[in-house]
This record gives C-alpha cells, sequence and structure tokens, in this order.
C-alpha cells in the first residue's frame, strides 16, 4: 500500500526536515483534535496559548507515543467560532488540517502546506490509496471531492452527491452521505471505481463506518432520548449488511472505531462521557468521564486507540490512549 512506503521513505526526512522547537510534556498548546499512524506517532492539533493574539492554531507531533512533543509548520487555519479543528494523517506524509471552512494538505509531513481551494463547508476527512478525500457542502449539495497524493487540484467523484448538508462518514474503501429522515445513500471503491450499494443504515439513523480486512462495519444510531440511543453494530461480509452486536444504549453516539481486537463507541448523555467496548456480542464501559464529549475516537493499530475529550473553550481539553484495545485509558500530556 502507497501509505507503507511512503512512511519509509519519508521518515528520515521527517527526523530531520522541521524548522521547529522541540517541547517536552507542556507545549501550550491546547487540543483540539488528534490523529495517529502508529501507537508511537501522532499529531495534535489545537489553540497556541503561547501566541501573544491568543487566535492562533498550532500542530504538533510525537515519535514517541507522547513521552515528547515538536512543534510543527502549521497552516493559516483561523480557529473556527461554529465548527471544530480537526487534523487527519494517514501516515508520516499525508495529512490534513481543517476549521469546518479552510481545507489545508501536506505530502510531506507538515514541511509544506497547500490549501485546498474547495469553495464550502468542509465536512468529513479520509483517504483512499491514492490520495486524499473531503465532504464538502457547497450551499446546495453535498459531494465527495478527491485530490491525488503528489499533484493537481481537488475534483468532484462523479456520482457522489446528495441535496442539502449531509452527515458524511468515509473509511477505508466506503463513503456515506445522509441527510436525516431523507435519504442516506452509501458507496463502496473496488478497482473498477465507486460503486453505489444499499446502506447499512436507514433513514432515521446516523451512520459510522469502518473495516477490518476485508469485513466492513457500521455502526448505525437511532432513537435518541434523552441522554441516550440505539446503537447496533451491523457487519458485511460482501453481502448485505446484519446486525451482529448491540451496544449499550447510554449517551449519543460521537464516535466509533473497530480493529481485529474490539469495537468501540465513544457517547456523551446527562453530563457524562462513555467509552463501551465490545468483544463480540458482549458489551462493557471501561471509561466513563464527566463534562464535554469525546471526538476523534480512532484505532492507529489493532490495540492501540486515541481520542480528544473536549477541546479550546470547553471544561476539559485532553488527550487519551489505550494500548489494550479499549480495557485501560490514560491521559496524555500535550
Amino acid at each position: 500500500m502507497w501509505g507503507k512506503r511512503i512512511a519509509v521513505l519519508v521518515f528520515s526526512l521527517l527526523l530531520t526536515g522541521f524548522a521547529v522547537s522541540v517541547a517536552h510534556a507542556g507545549t501550550g498548546v491546547t487540543p483540539a483534535s488528534t490523529s495517529w499512524v502508529s501507537a508511537d506517532r501522532g499529531w495534535v492539533l489545537g489553540v497556541d496559548t503561547l501566541c501573544p493574539t491568543f487566535k492562533c492554531t498550532q500542530l504538533v507531533r510525537t515519535l514517541d507515543g507522547g513521552a515528547s512533543w515538536t512543534r510543527v509548520t502549521t497552516p493559516p487555519l483561523s480557529i473556527p467560532e461554529a465548527d471544530r479543528l480537526r487534523v487527519m494523517f494517514a501516515n508520516d506524509a499525508a495529512g490534513m488540517v481543517t476549521n469546518g471552512e479552510q481545507l489545508f494538505v501536506t505530502s510531506n509531513g507538515g514541511n509544506r502546506w497547500e490549501a485546498s481551494g474547495i469553495k464550502g463547508t468542509v465536512g468529513a476527512l479520509g483517504f483512499d490509496h491514492s490520495g486524499f478525500l473531503a465532504v464538502s457542502y457547497d450551499g446546495t449539495s453535498s459531494r465527495l471531492f478527491h485530490r491525488e497524493l503528489w499533484f493537481g487540484s481537488w475534483q468532484p467523484v462523479p456520482g457522489i452527491e446528495v441535496k442539502g448538508q449531509a452527515f458524511g462518514e468515509i473509511a477505508d474503501g466506503q463513503v456515506a452521505l445522509s441527510t436525516f429522515g431523507e435519504e442516506n445513500r452509501y458507496w463502496t471503491r473496488s478497482p473498477a471505481g465507486w460503486m453505489e450499494e444499499p446502506p447499512p443504515c436507514d433513514i432515521f439513523a446516523a451512520t459510522q463506518l469502518g473495516a477490518v480486512g476485508t469485513d466492513r462495519y457500521a455502526l448505525c444510531s437511532f432513537d435518541p432520548g434523552f441522554g441516550n440511543m440505539t446503537k447496533e453494530l451491523r457487519k458485511s461480509e460482501g453481502g448485505p449488511f446484519k446486525t451482529v452486536s448491540v451496544p449499550p444504549r447510554e449517551g449519543i453516539t460521537t464516535g466509533f472505531a473497530i480493529s481485529s481486537e474490539a469495537a468501540l463507541v465513544a457517547a456523551t448523555g446527562r453530563d457524562w462521557s462513555f467509552v463501551h467496548r465490545g468483544v463480540g456480542e458482549k458489551w462493557e464501559t471501561p471509561l466513563v468521564l464527566g463534562g464535554p464529549p469525546l471526538e476523534d475516537l480512532a484505532f492507529s493499530s489493532s490495540r492501540h486507540a486515541t481520542l480528544v475529550r473536549g477541546g479550546p473553550g470547553q471544561e476539559f481539553a485532553e488527550v487519551y490512549r489505550t494500548d489494550d484495545a479499549g480495557s485501560n485509558w490514560k491521559l496524555l500530556k500535550i
């Protein structure tokens, strides 16, 4: 896969090429988003409290699991008023940052950033085997855009579009676009290109996607109540999606991640945030925290996962990680 090849070619450059300062725990960055490509290598994007204007964003990275952090060249990304800062990397080289209006990409680990030029509200972010993917809403419809890794401009992917501002979800070889109660469409990618298939969730459910090997997964969340909602984990082995497990109803879903070891669901409700952990049909809730929601839940390997709790302007702004597929969590110092 191109990501592994790039990681090997660029890794030595990344160690020497950043014009930055090294900071151990205490970078002055209030975390808003995090993305990891392995247990050791990850990024955090947030607000720089050392900035004289208090309006600067700053990206930092770690090569040792969070023991030390390095300030990385950060594009001129304004702090959003309504949306949130987000960062996503596919490997040591290819990454994206956005505030919901601006979108910047890098193909060399953050040494140089390029503005996307996409007009509209930036939604879901992701990658495929050849480049960057992003969902954007232009005021009329929501579309999937693609850009080659090394060069070129962003172009809409033919056929992957719905009217209105859609909830978008991108996972390995999968894209879903949905407007609640009206439309829910789903596409998968093969060597022949993108093909539309029946969606895993209905029009009254939020769809979140994942994959383990060739198996595709979807978390369908629906029937919200006061601080809770029904959640169903569905699986496809090439055919229709079928419900294989039912996570706890506690909390409104804010995140989903799956690996060969476990499925994880982040949820928030009634002043509490949860991580539910499922192995097969059995579920437990190993992490319960008061306060703001948990975002950016993702696996970087079968056993290592991370998330952000809260963010700038909220009661907490913290990054947590697990080294045992979600059974235990620890706070990282940024």
